[in-house]
C-alpha cells in the first residue's frame, strides 16, 4: 500500500511541476495569440475569406464582409443564401488582382485569424528592436491586445514622408519654435532584407495571366505592353531574338497602396497613393551576348539594372536628362548564359539593389532627407505644406512611378512580376474615435505624418503602425488613453514600454476553416514572422 501511495504522490507531484512550469512558461517566456482583425495584412491576417480566381490560379485573402450585430465577429458563413437557395441582395463580390475580373459568390466559408507564438520581452536580456512585429496592450483600452509593426523609438523624432519612416535624434541646441522636419540630421530608416520580402505586395505576375476562355478573351489586357521584336510565346512568357521592349501601362493597373485584402463594404481596394518603391522580378533565360535591361522612373529620377553574361551594372540619372547616365554599382555576377535565372531590381527605402538568383549582387543607397524627399515626391516644399495641411494627404499630387523592360539578343522571359512596397499613408484624425466620441484631435493631420503633427518620443516610448496601412488604427490615429492608462503614459499615439508584451515570431496554426466540426490549418502557411 505504501508503494502504491508513493507512486500516486509522486504522480501527483509530476503533473503539478509540469503545469507550474507550463503556467510559468507562458507568464513569462511565450505566449500564443490569436490575430482578430486585418490591421496587419496580408503579412498576419484575421477572420478572411480565401478566394483562388479560377482562370488565373491565383489565391488571396479578403477580410469578411458580414459580421454579427456587435459589427466585430464576423459571421461563420459570407454572403448566406436563403434556405430556398435564392442569394441575398448582397453576395460577396470581388476582383482578381491579377486579371481584374470580377467573382461573385454565395456561402463563402470565414477562415479563422493565424494564431502566433510570441516571444515575451525579458529587458534583462533584450529589448524591443525597430521592424518587429510586436504584441502590446491597447492604450485606448487596457482589456484588448493590439499587435502592430514597431517603428519608432525611445527618444527619437518620427516622420512618415511618402510612405517611408523618418527619423531624427534630437540635439541640445535645437532651435525652439522652428518646423521639426526642417532640421537637419533626418535620414531614412531601412528595413532589414528579411522584412522587406514581407512586405513586398504583389502588384501583378504575368504567370498568373488568365488562360483563355472564348468570349472574356477579349476583356483582359495586360499591363505589360510590348514592342519590337517579341516571337511567339505562351501566354504570360516573352521571346525575343532582337530588340525589344515592355512597358507598365499604368491606366490598365496603377502601382499604389491597394489592398486585395481591403475588398470590403466597408473598405476598399483603390489606392489613394502612388508608390515608387517597387520590386521588378523576371525569370529570364539570356543566350550567349544577350542583355535585360529594367528601368524605373521615381520621384523626378531614373534608375537602370543591366543584366548580361558578364555582370550586372546599376544606372542612375535625373529624369529627362538625355546621355547623363552615371554608374554607381557594378558586379561580375549576372545573367549566366544559356541558364535560367531569375533576375530583380528592388528599389526600396532610398536604395537600389539588384538581384541574381535571390543575392544580392549590387547595392546604391542614396541620403535625402525630408525636405528633399518632398520636393522630389511631389515638387512642394515644407512651408508650401504647412500652408495647405491637406496637401501630403493627396495623393494626385505625388508622382507616379514609370517602369520599362528592354532586352537585345535571344531573351525568354517569364513570370515578369511587379510587386510594391508597404506605404504608410499621411492621413489625419477622424470625426469619431474607435468608441463612437468624438475624437480629441478630429480634422487635424495625423501624428507624424505631417509637419503640423511632429512626434518626439520619450525615453520609454514607442510608435507603432500595421502594415495594412489604410485599414489600421494605430499610433498615427488612436485618440487620448484610457483613463488607467494615462496614469503612467497620457500621451496619444504612443506605446509606453510597460504596455509591450512581446514579440510575435512564429504562425504556428495559420488561418484555419471548419471541417464539419474539426479547425482544419492552412499548414504550407506556417512561417516566422518577419
Amino acid at each position: 500500500m505504501s508503494q502504491t501511495l508513493y507512486v500516486v504522490k509522486e504522480t501527483l507531484t509530476s503533473i503539478l511541476i509540469a503545469f507550474a512550469m507550463a503556467f510559468v512558461f507562458r507568464g513569462f517566456v511565450v505566449e500564443a495569440f490569436l490575430i482578430p482583425t486585418g490591421s496587419m495584412a496580408p503579412t498576419l491576417r484575421g477572420a478572411h475569406m480565401q478566394f483562388t480566381g479560377p482562370d488565373t490560379g491565383y489565391s488571396w485573402a479578403v477580410g469578411p464582409w458580414d459580421l454579427r450585430s456587435d459589427n466585430i465577429t464576423p459571421l461563420p458563413v459570407q454572403g448566406a443564401a436563403d434556405a430556398d437557395g435564392s442569394p441575398l441582395a448582397r453576395p460577396i463580390s470581388v476582383n482578381d488582382p491579377m486579371s481584374g475580373r470580377q467573382i461573385n459568390a454565395v456561402n463563402v466559408p470565414a477562415r479563422w485569424g493565424d494564431r502566433i507564438f510570441v516571444l515575451k520581452y525579458l529587458y534583462s536580456i533584450f529589448d524591443p528592436s525597430r521592424f518587429d512585429v510586436v504584441v502590446f496592450r491597447n492604450p485606448r483600452d487596457p482589456n484588448v491586445n493590439y499587435i502592430k509593426r514597431l517603428l519608432g523609438l525611445p527618444g527619437e523624432q518620427i516622420a512618415l514622408v511618402d510612405g517611408d519612416l523618418f527619423v531624427r535624434r534630437p540635439r541640445a541646441d535645437d532651435p525652439a519654435g522652428v518646423n521639426q522636419w526642417g532640421l537637419p540630421g533626418w535620414t531614412i530608416r531601412r528595413k532589414p532584407e528579411a522584412v522587406q520580402k514581407t512586405l513586398w505586395q504583389d502588384v501583378f505576375d504575368s504567370g498568373y495571366e488568365p488562360r483563355a476562355s472564348g468570349t472574356q478573351e477579349t476583356t483582359y489586357l495586360s499591363p505589360w505592353v510590348p514592342s519590337g521584336a517579341w516571337g511567339p510565346a505562351p501566354r504570360g512568357e516573352y521571346h525575343a531574338a532582337g530588340a525589344a521592349g515592355l512597358r507598365w501601362d499604368w491606366h490598365q493597373r496603377s502601382i499604389d497602396d491597394s489592398y486585395a485584402y481591403n475588398q470590403t463594404p466597408r473598405g476598399s481596394a483603390v489606392g489613394q497613393f502612388p508608390v515608387s518603391d517597387i520590386c521588378v522580378s523576371i525569370l529570364a533565360r539570356v543566350e550567349e551576348g544577350g542583355r535585360v535591361e529594367v528601368t524605373l522612373g521615381a520621384r523626378g529620377h531614373e534608375y537602370r539594372a543591366v543584366f548580361t553574361g558578364g555582370g550586372t551594372t546599376l544606372w542612375v540619372r535625373r529624369a529627362g536628362e538625355e546621355e547623363a547616365w552615371a554608374t554607381v554599382a557594378m558586379s561580375a555576377e549576372g545573367a549566366r548564359a544559356g541558364r535560367g535565372v531569375r533576375l530583380e531590381l528592388w528599389h526600396a527605402d532610398q536604395a537600389l539593389t539588384a538581384r541574381v538568383d535571390g543575392r544580392e549582387v549590387c547595392r546604391f543607397e542614396y541620403e535625402w532627407n525630408i525636405e528633399e524627399r518632398l520636393g522630389h515626391a511631389l515638387r512642394a516644399t515644407l512651408d508650401e505644406a504647412m500652408q495647405d495641411q491637406r496637401l501630403l494627404m493627396r495623393g494626385e499630387v505625388y508622382r507616379r512611378p514609370e517602369v520599362s523592360i528592354d532586352v537585345d539578343g535571344v531573351v525568354a522571359l517569364r513570370r515578369v512580376a511587379l510587386s510594391r512596397d508597404i506605404h504608410y499613408q499621411a492621413t489625419y484624425y477622424r470625426p469619431r474615435n474607435e468608441h463612437d466620441g468624438m475624437h480629441t484631435r478630429a480634422g487635424r493631420p495625423a501624428l507624424a505624418t505631417h509637419p503640423a503633427s511632429p512626434l518626439t518620443l520619450g525615453a520609454e516610448q514607442f510608435f507603432v503602425c500595421g502594415d495594412n496601412s489604410p485599414e489600421s488604427l494605430d499610433s498615427r490615429l488612436w485618440d487620448v488613453p484610457h483613463p488607467w492608462i494615462a496614469r503612467i503614459e497620457p500621451r496619444p499615439g504612443v506605446v509606453h514600454k510597460d504596455l509591450l508584451i512581446g514579440k510575435a515570431f512564429f504562425v504556428y496554426f495559420p488561418a484555419p476553416q471548419r471541417s464539419g466540426r474539426v479547425p482544419v490549418p492552412d499548414f504550407g502557411r506556417m512561417r516566422a514572422i518577419r
